[in-house]
């Protein structure tokens, strides 16, 4: 069963929440109300979280420069 809700909401806080998460805003109420659902187990994927972003960006930065750069044997997988 799906229920329609209405309500009104500044188009600014729209627009800044879909900037700052990359969601549609109808797609993040979605995925709260998932979560609330869920008893609070649900997340957002931790990949895109403040912290991996920071971690990545250095990474980024560090190849760039040559830095942390360590050459290895390739590594065989069989599947």
């Amino acid at each position: 069963m799906t229920e329609t809700i209405n309500f009104t909401i500044d188009s600014e806080d729209v627009k800044t929440f879909e900037e700052q998460t990359g969601l549609k805003f109808v797609d993040g109420m979605k995925l709260l109300m998932d979560n609330l659902k869920y008893g609070g187990k649900l997340g957002l994927d931790p990949f895109w979280s403040e912290e991996n972003q920071t971690l990545l960006s250095q990474a980024i930065e560090d190849a760039k420069n040559g830095r942390n750069m360590h050459e290895h044997e390739l590594i065989e997988v069989d599947e």
